[in-house]
């Protein structure tokens, strides 16, 4: 356990990884995206890594880095240079089944390196040599420059090549290509899975159609092989009618409106097969927005029945099993006629539906900022099958990584392959696990970290870990041996936790209830409090000797009026005077002439002035004394 964890620990401290963070920096060319990329591999206790700066592949044995290996003359990286560097930027490793061939491809092309042979006593590339020039040939060169506006999708080598050499990718604008790397610019097989795909003076604009109506395929995976059975007619010669069968490999594609197709690929015959392919496949139960309408990627699981998992870009797994369509209107439809270059009729294809099991919506963010609830993460999925356990696969995105696994699919099969099993055999309704094993994107508003490679230790000295390498060019290594006794422990902890939580629960209802009375209670007492606080307040303040701010201002309102009093008194008192002047000049007047004397009309209008006048000084004076009267004074 101790040499495990010392090669997880000491492998970011190596000098090919110093080097590899030293180029990476030094790239000015290299962009930060949101898409995730595979520029590693493993084959047991190797890892191989791309370096984009110096366009070679570093390989590295991770057993140099156990104590019992720390006394070899060799603890260095070795340098695979490539003969034929590729033109474009390598964005993914994909090795051959049998270790020899890895492809190196991105969206502009697709190189095939040749490894070369292991011996010495470590059993190293070429005998230990420091840099080995490996023969590498470009793939399909003339295809993808007659294809510039479609891009590369995926790359998967054939599973039915005997020789192991023959190489399957996937375009953007629809075309499904077969070659063999011994016959580079020869295809073996072409499927067009759109009308447009064999037109090349559309490709571009037919391409952002696609894209802009969600059709642009995006990506596909094999699924088990099945058998075609091939009749051909009688001839003149002959009185029976030959019959034999081929072996063909369903290639189940994903377009980004999330529509399944299914196309079939021959190696064996000198003139392949040419079925149509079949789709959009149906998916039960049908749902509006058919499942997500930006899936990104697809995966095959098991054998019988096969199960494929669609990803969407929003986060969305869906694990659909295949199984026989039962509608009629896809019932004896199936008139497998060959095109032109093949003969006879097939029959053994069946015509399929999708049941979709369970959806699962992934975690990409660990938590959200109060500034982030209505942001929405989405970013493109790559799919990566367990290499042991085929019920296991990996999540693969610019968030980190999520590892799923399907406890009900070996249960599944089981049930298929048992023949006495009936109705009442079938597995429970389980639920898949799903682990958030890295994540480089804790809040929608960090920076993009996109995951630059996974692949999967499995040797018996090293143990079995998972092996990330992230975008700042540190690899991180999380063990997966034990994914049960864990999950066991975990679940027994998280049940007496539940346990506990309960209990805590109970107590927490009822010290809440005795709360609440206590609060109520303390509620009546803090008003009544407050009343008598109020009253007490009142009485102290008509009894506070001083006066307060509102009576100091009504204080000063009285002696306003005071003095306005005296300027009243003064008019009136001249008022007065001067209505006993004009009395007594009238009485001198009044025998004068009767031109002096005051009309009626006149005399009322005086009267009326000196009467409001009077009343209005009444007033004033009563309402003065009444305030003197309310403020003691």
């Amino acid at each position: 356990m101790a040499g495990v964890d010392n090669w997880r620990t000491c492998l970011n401290d190596q000098p090919f990884c110093k080097q590899l963070r030293e180029n990476n920096a030094k790239d000015s060319r290299q962009k930060r995206c949101s898409t995730s990329k595979g520029l590693t591999a493993v084959q047991g206790g190797d890892l191989y890594v791309w370096d984009s700066f110096a366009s070679h592949l570093v390989f590295y044995n991770l057993k140099n880095l156990l104590p019992e290996c720390a006394d070899r003359e060799r603890n260095q990286a070795q340098i695979l240079l490539c003969s034929n560097a590729p033109r474009f930027d390598v964005e993914f490793l994909t090795f051959n089944p049998s270790g020899s061939l890895v492809a190196l491809w991105g969206q502009s092309g697709i190189t095939v390196l040749e490894l070369p042979k292991r011996w010495g006593r470590y059993a190293e590339l070429e005998g230990g040599k420091p840099s080995i020039t490996c023969k590498s040939v470009s793939i399909a060169s003339h295809f993808f420059a007659s294809h510039k506006g479609a891009g590369l999708q995926q790359v998967l080598w054939h599973p039915g090549s005997e020789s192991d050499t023959h190489l399957t990718f996937l375009m953007s604008n629809g075309i499904l290509s077969v070659y063999n790397v011994q016959f580079p610019d020869i295809p073996t097989q072409v499927i067009h899975l759109d009308s447009h795909g064999a037109d090349l003076s559309q490709t571009t604009s037919c391409i952002s159609v696609a894209t802009a109506l969600g059709e642009r395929t995006m990506g596909f995976d094999f699924g088990p092989s099945i058998q075609l059975s091939r009749r051909a007619s009688l001839s003149q010669s002959s009185l029976y009618s030959q019959t034999d069968s081929i072996t063909v490999w369903p290639a189940y594609i994903v377009k980004g409106n999330g529509d399944m197709l299914v196309a079939y690929t021959d190696l064996h015959s000198g003139s392949p097969v040419k079925l149509p392919p079949q789709g959009p496949l149906l998916m039960h139960p049908p749902a509006e927005d058919n499942y997500g309408v930006d899936a990104c990627a697809v995966c095959c699981l098991g054998e019988a029945p096969t199960v494929l998992v669609i990803a969407t870009c929003e986060g969305k797994l869906h694990h659909c099993i295949v199984l026989p369509s039962s509608s009629p209107e896809y019932q004896g439809d199936n008139d497998w006629s060959t095109s032109a270059g093949s003969t006879g009729q097939f029959e053994g294809a069946p015509d399929v539906s999708l049941y979709v099991y369970e959806s699962v919506e992934l975690e990409l963010t660990l938590t959200m900022a109060d500034g982030d609830l209505e942001e929405e993460l989405t970013c493109p999925i790559r799919l990566l099958k367990d290499a042991v356990n085929s019920d296991w696969y990996h999540c693969c995105h610019a968030a980190g990584i999520h590892t799923v696994i399907l406890p009900w699919l070996s249960n599944l099969q089981t049930f298929c392959f048992d023949d006495g099993a009936d109705l009442q055999d079938l597995p429970e309704q389980q639920e898949c696990i799903v682990e958030h094993l890295i994540c480089t994107k804790p809040l929608p508003s960090s920076p993009p970290s996109p995951v630059l490679g996974v692949g999967v230790v499995r040797e018996a000295d090293l143990g079995t870990s998972l092996l990330a390498l992230t975008s700042d060019i540190d690899f991180v290594s999380l063990p997966l041996s034990f994914r049960v006794r864990i999950l066991t422990e975990l679940k027994q902890q998280q049940q007496q936790d539940l346990g506990d939580l309960e209990i805590s629960r109970t107590r927490l209802h009822e010290s809440a209830q005795e709360l609440a009375i206590r609060y109520d209670d303390c509620q009546e007492a803090h008003d009544s409090i407050l009343r008598r606080i109020e009253s007490v307040m009142r009485r102290l303040q008509a009894r506070n000797p001083v006066l307060s701010e509102a009576e100091r201002g009504m204080k000063k309102d009285l002696e306003t009026m005071e003095e306005q009093l005296d300027n009243y008194r003064k008019s009136l008192h001249q008022l007065r005077t001067k209505h006993e002047y004009q009395t007594r000049q009238m009485k001198k007047s009044q025998g004068a002439s009767a031109s002096h004397t005051l009309k009626n009309s006149q005399v009322s209008q005086i009267r009326t002035v000196l009467q409001q006048d009077g009343e209005d000084l009444t007033s004033m004076l009563h309402r003065i004394n009444q305030l003197k009267l309310d403020a003691g004074v």
